[in-house]
Protein backbone atom coordinates (compact mmCIF):
# COMPACT_ATOMS: atom_id res chain seq x y z
CA UNK A 1 0.00 0.00 0.00
CA UNK A 2 2.82 2.37 0.89
CA UNK A 3 4.55 1.62 -2.41
CA UNK A 4 1.30 2.27 -4.31
CA UNK A 5 0.83 5.59 -2.52
CA UNK A 6 4.40 6.59 -3.29
CA UNK A 7 3.92 5.60 -6.92
CA UNK A 8 0.72 7.66 -7.14
CA UNK A 9 2.45 10.64 -5.56
CA UNK A 10 5.31 10.34 -8.03
CA UNK A 11 2.91 10.18 -10.95
CA UNK A 12 1.09 13.27 -9.72
CA UNK A 13 4.29 15.24 -9.24
CA UNK A 14 5.45 14.21 -12.71
CA UNK A 15 2.26 15.36 -14.44
CA UNK A 16 2.99 17.60 -17.37
CA UNK A 17 0.67 20.46 -18.23
CA UNK A 18 0.01 21.96 -21.62
CA UNK A 19 1.93 25.06 -22.64
CA UNK A 20 -0.92 27.59 -22.54
CA UNK A 21 -0.68 31.05 -24.10
CA UNK A 22 -3.33 33.72 -23.68
CA UNK A 23 -3.21 36.67 -26.05
CA UNK A 24 -5.47 38.66 -28.35
CA UNK A 25 -6.13 37.29 -31.82
CA UNK A 26 -4.56 38.83 -34.91
CA UNK A 27 -7.96 39.90 -36.23
CA UNK A 28 -8.67 41.93 -33.10
CA UNK A 29 -5.24 43.60 -33.28
CA UNK A 30 -5.79 44.49 -36.94
CA UNK A 31 -9.29 45.84 -36.31
CA UNK A 32 -8.28 48.25 -33.53
CA UNK A 33 -5.16 49.34 -35.42
CA UNK A 34 -7.28 50.08 -38.49
CA UNK A 35 -9.94 51.99 -36.51
CA UNK A 36 -7.28 54.05 -34.71
CA UNK A 37 -5.48 55.02 -37.93
CA UNK A 38 -8.75 55.91 -39.68
CA UNK A 39 -10.02 58.15 -36.86
CA UNK A 40 -6.68 59.73 -35.91
CA UNK A 41 -6.51 62.37 -38.73
CA UNK A 42 -10.02 63.63 -38.01
CA UNK A 43 -9.39 63.66 -34.24
CA UNK A 44 -6.12 65.57 -34.69
CA UNK A 45 -7.89 68.19 -36.83
CA UNK A 46 -10.60 68.94 -34.25
CA UNK A 47 -8.65 71.67 -32.35
CA UNK A 48 -7.93 73.51 -35.62
CA UNK A 49 -11.58 73.21 -36.69
CA UNK A 50 -12.79 74.64 -33.37
CA UNK A 51 -10.23 77.45 -33.53
CA UNK A 52 -11.27 78.43 -37.06
CA UNK A 53 -14.94 78.57 -36.07
CA UNK A 54 -14.17 80.77 -33.05
CA UNK A 55 -11.89 82.98 -35.15
CA UNK A 56 -14.64 83.53 -37.72
CA UNK A 57 -17.34 84.22 -35.13
CA UNK A 58 -19.19 80.91 -35.48
CA UNK A 59 -19.51 80.44 -31.73
CA UNK A 60 -22.61 78.24 -31.86
CA UNK A 61 -20.94 75.89 -34.32
CA UNK A 62 -17.80 75.91 -32.15
CA UNK A 63 -19.83 74.85 -29.08
CA UNK A 64 -21.48 72.01 -31.00
CA UNK A 65 -18.15 70.87 -32.36
CA UNK A 66 -16.64 71.13 -28.87
CA UNK A 67 -19.29 68.76 -27.49
CA UNK A 68 -18.58 66.33 -30.29
CA UNK A 69 -14.84 66.69 -29.64
CA UNK A 70 -15.33 65.80 -25.95
CA UNK A 71 -17.30 62.69 -26.87
CA UNK A 72 -14.77 61.85 -29.56
CA UNK A 73 -11.91 62.18 -27.04
CA UNK A 74 -13.56 59.61 -24.76
CA UNK A 75 -14.03 57.30 -27.73
CA UNK A 76 -10.40 57.68 -28.84
CA UNK A 77 -9.16 57.00 -25.29
CA UNK A 78 -11.12 53.76 -25.18
CA UNK A 79 -9.75 52.78 -28.59
CA UNK A 80 -6.16 53.51 -27.46
CA UNK A 81 -6.70 51.40 -24.33
CA UNK A 82 -8.02 48.50 -26.39
CA UNK A 83 -5.24 48.87 -28.96
CA UNK A 84 -2.49 48.82 -26.31
CA UNK A 85 -4.11 45.85 -24.60
CA UNK A 86 -4.39 43.98 -27.90
CA UNK A 87 -0.74 44.59 -28.77
CA UNK A 88 0.90 44.09 -25.36
CA UNK A 89 -1.19 41.82 -23.10
CA UNK A 90 0.04 38.24 -22.92
CA UNK A 91 0.09 35.39 -20.41
CA UNK A 92 2.25 32.32 -20.99
CA UNK A 93 1.90 29.34 -18.68
CA UNK A 94 5.07 27.30 -19.07
CA UNK A 95 6.28 24.17 -17.38
CA UNK A 96 8.24 25.89 -14.60
CA UNK A 97 7.06 29.51 -14.54
CA UNK A 98 4.35 31.92 -15.61
CA UNK A 99 5.29 34.87 -17.82
CA UNK A 100 2.84 37.76 -17.83
CA UNK A 101 2.72 41.15 -19.52
CA UNK A 102 -0.37 42.88 -18.15
CA UNK A 103 -1.66 46.34 -17.13
CA UNK A 104 0.07 47.66 -14.01
CA UNK A 105 -3.21 47.68 -12.09
CA UNK A 106 -3.33 50.84 -9.98
CA UNK A 107 -3.54 54.59 -10.50
CA UNK A 108 -5.57 56.87 -12.82
CA UNK A 109 -4.18 55.24 -15.97
CA UNK A 110 -3.70 51.56 -15.09
CA UNK A 111 -4.51 50.45 -18.63
CA UNK A 112 -1.83 52.60 -20.29
CA UNK A 113 1.18 51.18 -18.47
CA UNK A 114 2.26 47.55 -18.43
CA UNK A 115 4.53 45.36 -16.35
CA UNK A 116 6.21 42.08 -17.24
CA UNK A 117 6.62 39.27 -14.71
CA UNK A 118 8.38 35.92 -14.86
CA UNK A 119 7.46 34.02 -11.72
CA UNK A 120 8.53 30.40 -11.06
CA UNK A 121 5.70 28.26 -9.74
CA UNK A 122 7.75 27.19 -6.73
CA UNK A 123 7.90 30.87 -5.66
CA UNK A 124 4.10 31.23 -5.56
CA UNK A 125 2.64 31.23 -2.06
CA UNK A 126 -1.09 31.67 -2.77
CA UNK A 127 -3.42 32.24 -5.72
CA UNK A 128 -6.63 34.14 -4.96
CA UNK A 129 -9.81 35.26 -6.66
CA UNK A 130 -12.56 37.55 -5.41
CA UNK A 131 -15.48 39.62 -6.62
CA UNK A 132 -15.08 43.40 -6.16
CA UNK A 133 -18.18 45.60 -6.14
CA UNK A 134 -17.90 49.31 -6.94
CA UNK A 135 -20.59 51.97 -6.79
CA UNK A 136 -24.15 51.63 -5.54
CA UNK A 137 -27.28 50.14 -7.01
CA UNK A 138 -27.57 52.92 -9.63
CA UNK A 139 -24.21 52.46 -11.37
CA UNK A 140 -22.73 49.22 -10.02
CA UNK A 141 -19.57 47.69 -11.44
CA UNK A 142 -18.79 44.06 -10.63
CA UNK A 143 -15.31 42.78 -11.37
CA UNK A 144 -13.94 39.30 -10.87
CA UNK A 145 -10.31 39.72 -9.91
CA UNK A 146 -7.39 37.34 -9.56
CA UNK A 147 -3.94 37.75 -8.07
CA UNK A 148 -1.03 35.72 -6.81
CA UNK A 149 1.20 36.32 -3.82
CA UNK A 150 4.82 35.22 -3.96
CA UNK A 151 6.78 33.76 -1.07
CA UNK A 152 8.49 37.11 -0.53
CA UNK A 153 5.02 38.62 0.15
CA UNK A 154 4.80 40.42 -3.18
CA UNK A 155 1.26 40.80 -4.52
CA UNK A 156 1.03 40.43 -8.31
CA UNK A 157 -2.34 41.30 -9.91
CA UNK A 158 -3.30 38.89 -12.67
CA UNK A 159 -6.27 40.90 -13.88
CA UNK A 160 -9.92 41.84 -13.62
CA UNK A 161 -12.79 40.84 -15.83
CA UNK A 162 -16.23 42.41 -15.85
CA UNK A 163 -18.92 39.88 -15.08
CA UNK A 164 -21.20 41.70 -17.53
CA UNK A 165 -18.66 41.55 -20.37
CA UNK A 166 -16.24 38.62 -20.14
CA UNK A 167 -13.19 38.83 -22.41
CA UNK A 168 -12.73 35.35 -23.94
CA UNK A 169 -9.05 36.09 -24.69
CA UNK A 170 -8.20 36.60 -21.01
CA UNK A 171 -10.47 34.62 -18.65
CA UNK A 172 -8.55 35.64 -15.53
CA UNK A 173 -10.30 33.29 -13.08
CA UNK A 174 -9.44 30.38 -15.39
CA UNK A 175 -5.83 31.58 -15.68
CA UNK A 176 -5.60 31.81 -11.88
CA UNK A 177 -6.93 28.26 -11.55
CA UNK A 178 -4.30 26.92 -13.95
CA UNK A 179 -1.51 28.77 -12.14
CA UNK A 180 -2.68 27.26 -8.85
CA UNK A 181 -2.70 23.78 -10.39
CA UNK A 182 0.84 24.17 -11.72
CA UNK A 183 2.02 25.51 -8.35
CA UNK A 184 0.20 22.62 -6.61
CA UNK A 185 -1.80 25.04 -4.50
CA UNK A 186 -5.53 25.39 -3.81
CA UNK A 187 -7.29 28.30 -5.51
CA UNK A 188 -8.56 30.53 -2.69
CA UNK A 189 -11.87 32.35 -3.20
CA UNK A 190 -11.95 35.48 -1.02
CA UNK A 191 -15.67 36.04 -1.64
CA UNK A 192 -17.21 39.47 -2.22
CA UNK A 193 -15.72 42.77 -1.12
CA UNK A 194 -17.00 46.32 -1.42
CA UNK A 195 -14.32 48.62 -2.83
CA UNK A 196 -14.10 52.41 -3.15
CA UNK A 197 -13.82 53.54 -6.78
CA UNK A 198 -12.03 56.72 -5.68
CA UNK A 199 -9.33 54.73 -3.88
CA UNK A 200 -9.01 52.32 -6.78
CA UNK A 201 -8.80 55.11 -9.39
CA UNK A 202 -6.15 57.09 -7.55
CA UNK A 203 -4.21 54.02 -6.45
CA UNK A 204 -4.87 54.56 -2.73
CA UNK A 205 -4.42 51.41 -0.67
CA UNK A 206 -7.02 51.30 2.03
CA UNK A 207 -6.31 49.84 5.42
CA UNK A 208 -9.36 47.65 5.15
CA UNK A 209 -12.30 46.78 2.94
CA UNK A 210 -15.91 46.17 3.88
CA UNK A 211 -16.84 42.53 3.54
CA UNK A 212 -20.21 41.99 1.86
CA UNK A 213 -20.29 38.20 1.70
CA UNK A 214 -23.96 38.35 2.74
CA UNK A 215 -24.85 39.50 -0.79
CA UNK A 216 -26.56 36.53 -2.42
CA UNK A 217 -26.47 35.50 -6.08
CA UNK A 218 -29.88 37.03 -6.81
CA UNK A 219 -28.64 40.45 -5.70
CA UNK A 220 -25.44 39.98 -7.69
CA UNK A 221 -27.51 39.19 -10.81
CA UNK A 222 -29.59 42.33 -10.22
CA UNK A 223 -26.43 44.45 -9.92
CA UNK A 224 -25.11 42.94 -13.15
CA UNK A 225 -28.36 43.78 -14.91
CA UNK A 226 -28.26 47.37 -13.63
CA UNK A 227 -24.65 47.73 -14.82
CA UNK A 228 -25.55 46.39 -18.28
CA UNK A 229 -28.44 48.84 -18.65
CA UNK A 230 -26.28 51.78 -17.57
CA UNK A 231 -23.52 50.89 -20.05
CA UNK A 232 -26.03 50.56 -22.90
CA UNK A 233 -27.46 53.97 -21.99
CA UNK A 234 -24.05 55.65 -21.91
CA UNK A 235 -22.98 54.13 -25.24
CA UNK A 236 -26.28 55.19 -26.79
CA UNK A 237 -25.93 58.76 -25.49
CA UNK A 238 -22.36 58.94 -26.80
CA UNK A 239 -23.48 57.73 -30.22
CA UNK A 240 -26.30 60.29 -30.34
CA UNK A 241 -23.90 63.15 -29.49
CA UNK A 242 -21.50 62.11 -32.25
CA UNK A 243 -24.31 61.82 -34.81
CA UNK A 244 -25.72 65.24 -33.81
CA UNK A 245 -22.31 66.84 -34.18
CA UNK A 246 -21.69 65.30 -37.61
CA UNK A 247 -25.19 66.17 -38.89
CA UNK A 248 -24.89 69.73 -37.57
CA UNK A 249 -21.56 70.16 -39.35
CA UNK A 250 -22.83 68.72 -42.64
CA UNK A 251 -26.06 70.73 -42.52
CA UNK A 252 -24.30 74.03 -41.82
CA UNK A 253 -25.09 76.65 -44.48
CA UNK A 254 -21.59 78.08 -44.18
CA UNK A 255 -19.02 75.26 -44.12
CA UNK A 256 -15.78 76.18 -42.47
CA UNK A 257 -13.85 76.11 -45.77
CA UNK A 258 -16.21 78.59 -47.45
CA UNK A 259 -16.30 80.79 -44.36
CA UNK A 260 -12.54 80.93 -44.17
CA UNK A 261 -12.27 81.71 -47.91
CA UNK A 262 -14.88 84.44 -47.65
CA UNK A 263 -13.11 85.93 -44.65
CA UNK A 264 -9.79 85.96 -46.48
CA UNK A 265 -11.36 87.53 -49.57
CA UNK A 266 -13.12 90.16 -47.49
CA UNK A 267 -9.97 91.04 -45.61
CA UNK A 268 -8.15 91.36 -48.94
CA UNK A 269 -10.71 93.82 -50.26
CA UNK A 270 -10.72 95.88 -47.10
CA UNK A 271 -6.97 96.00 -46.75
CA UNK A 272 -5.42 99.27 -47.97
CA UNK A 273 -3.47 98.91 -51.17
CA UNK A 274 0.11 99.94 -51.08
CA UNK A 275 1.38 102.10 -53.89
Amino acid sequence: MAEAAASGSSATSGTKHEHDIYEVSGGRKTFFSFVFLILLPFFASLPAMIFMRVKNGLFFDAIGLGIMAAAFTILMFLIVVELLFSLRARVELGETSVKMTLPSGRGPTPLLFYKTYNIPYDQVQTVETRREIYGGSLVPVLLKGARLITKDEKSVPIGYVSEANVDPAFPYPEIAKKIAERARLPLIDRGNVRRSFRRKFFGIKGSRVNEVDAVDEAQIAELNKSHHNMVIGLVGALGVLIVIGIVDDLASETPIGQTASAGIAASGKLAPQKK
